[in-house]
């Protein structure tokens, strides 16, 4: 039953941990737009793309960090 448990925690943290980098990927893929036109529609779209995401990417942060300490918490003491 442990075993169980600590498979479905490891699935949650890798979920977690890839929407994490997902989310800062697509802010950063918006940015690097924006830089390259360098307009300020292009700013104003960054702009958007930051406070759209940033909820996401603090609520991905902290469920890796949580998932990532139960992780090792569960982890096996040999």
């Amino acid at each position: 039953m442990r075993d169980r448990y600590v498979t479905v925690l490891r699935r949650f943290a890798v979920v977690s941990v890839v929407g994490l980098v997902l989310s800062v990927l697509g802010v950063a893929v918006v940015a690097m737009v924006a830089e390259s036109y360098a307009t300020w529609e292009w700013y104003f779209r960054m702009e958007q793309a930051m406070s759209l995401l940033m909820p996401a990417t603090m609520a991905f942060l902290g469920l890796a960090l949580v998932s990532g300490f139960g992780v090792v918490y569960a982890a096996d003491r040999r």
